[in-house]
C-alpha cells in the first residue's frame, strides 16, 4: 500500500532528521540546540509545521508569533524547507496553511526570505514582495582615521521619523542574544542607554571573518549619536579580527546616511521582505518606506 504523506508538528524527536535535511541545503550548517532554542525553548510562541512520508521528513515551515511596535500581531515565517525531490508537489502551500491556522489573531504575515523562498511565498500564498534589503558593508582595512573625520550631521529636533519595526523588549533580547547556541553576541554601549548589538560570523567556504552589526538601540533622528555608536561597534569589531563589517541600513532611513557617511557601500544580496495583510487596519505597511529592519529580525542572523 502507497504510504501517505503526514502533516504534524516537529517534535524534539524529530530534530535529528530536521538537522539533516537543512545541513543537506544550506551552508551554513545547523546543529540540535538550533531547534531546541528557537521552537522548543523560545520566548516567542512559535509552531514547527513538519511534512513525513513514514518516518522520513520531507520539509519544514517555521511560524513565530511577534509583535510590531505599533501593536500588530505578526506571523513571521521561518526556516522554509522542501527536501529538493519533493519541490513542486504542494508541500510547501500545505505546510503553510496548517502553520497560519495555528494563530487566529495575526493582523500579518511577513518573511525575510531569499530568492527562492520569495518566488515560493509569492506562487504559492500571494504574498507581496515590498523591498529587497541589501547588506551595506565596508572592509575594515579602510578604517583609517575614520575617528578624526570632523563632519558632522545637522541635527533636526522636531524631525519625527516613525518607522514600523519589530518589537524588541530585555526579555526578547536575552533570548535572542544570550541564549543563541550558535553565536555570541556583544553589547557595544553608550552612557545614556543606547547600544549596539555586534556578532563575529566566519565564513564556512572562505574562512574570512565578519562582523555584524545586528541590532542596535538608539534615537534614529539622532544621527551624530547614531554615528558614534557606530564607529565605536565598528572598531570593537576590527579588534576582533573582523576583515568586513556588514549590516543593514535601508536606503530610506536616517541610518544610511549614517552609514554613506563612515564609508559603507551596498552589496547585492538575495534577501527580500514579504507581507501579506490580514487586518485591512495595517494596510498602509504595504509601503516598504514606512519600515525599519535590522539583521536580527532575519532567524539566520
Amino acid at each position: 500500500m502507497k504510504k501517505s504523506i503526514d502533516f504534524r508538528f516537529g517534535e524534539i524527536s524529530d530534530i535529528p532528521q530536521l538537522v539533516e535535511l537543512m545541513n543537506r541545503e544550506y551552508v551554513r550548517k545547523k546543529k540540535e540546540s538550533y531547534f531546541l532554542w528557537q521552537y522548543f525553548n523560545s520566548c516567542y510562541q512559535t509552531v514547527l509545521m513538519c511534512a513525513f512520508l513514514g518516518a522520513e521528513v520531507l520539509g519544514m515551515f517555521g511560524l513565530q508569533k511577534k509583535k510590531l511596535q505599533n501593536g500588530a500581531n505578526v506571523g513571521q515565517a521561518i526556516d522554509l524547507l522542501i527536501a529538493a525531490e519533493w519541490r513542486r508537489k504542494g508541500l510547501f502551500f500545505k505546510l503553510g496553511q496548517r502553520a497560519f491556522k495555528c494563530f487566529k489573531d495575526l493582523d500579518l504575515l511577513c518573511v525575510l526570505p531569499n530568492l527562492n523562498g520569495k518566488n515560493a511565498c509569492e506562487k504559492s500564498f500571494k504574498w507581496k514582495t515590498i523591498g529587497r534589503i541589501n547588506s551595506v558593508t565596508i572592509p575594515t582595512k579602510r578604517l583609517i582615521n575614520i575617528k578624526d573625520e570632523e563632519n558632522s550631521f545637522h541635527e533636526n529636533l522636531k524631525q519625527n521619523n516613525i518607522f514600523s519595526m519589530f518589537y524588541y523588549d530585555e526579555i526578547i533580547r536575552n533570548w535572542r542574544y544570550n541564549q543563541h547556541p550558535e553565536y555570541q553576541y556583544d553589547y557595544i554601549t553608550l552612557d545614556p542607554g543606547e547600544f549596539a548589538v555586534t556578532k563575529i560570523f566566519l565564513d564556512p567556504i572562505k574562512k574570512s571573518k565578519f562582523g555584524d552589526i545586528v541590532d542596535f538601540k538608539c534615537d534614529l533622528n539622532k544621527k551624530n549619536l547614531l554615528k558614534e555608536l557606530f564607529i565605536k561597534s565598528i572598531y570593537h569589531l576590527k579588534k576582533q579580527g573582523a576583515e568586513t563589517i556588514t549590516t543593514w541600513a535601508l536606503s530610506h532611513t536616517p541610518l544610511r546616511e549614517v552609514a554613506d557617511s563612515l564609508g559603507f557601500s551596498e552589496t547585492q544580496q538575495e534577501r527580500y521582505f514579504c507581507i501579506k495583510i490580514l487586518n485591512h487596519k495595517y494596510e498602509y505597511l504595504f509601503d516598504f518606506n514606512l519600515w525599519y529592519l535590522v539583521q536580527a529580525d532575519a532567524e539566520i542572523y
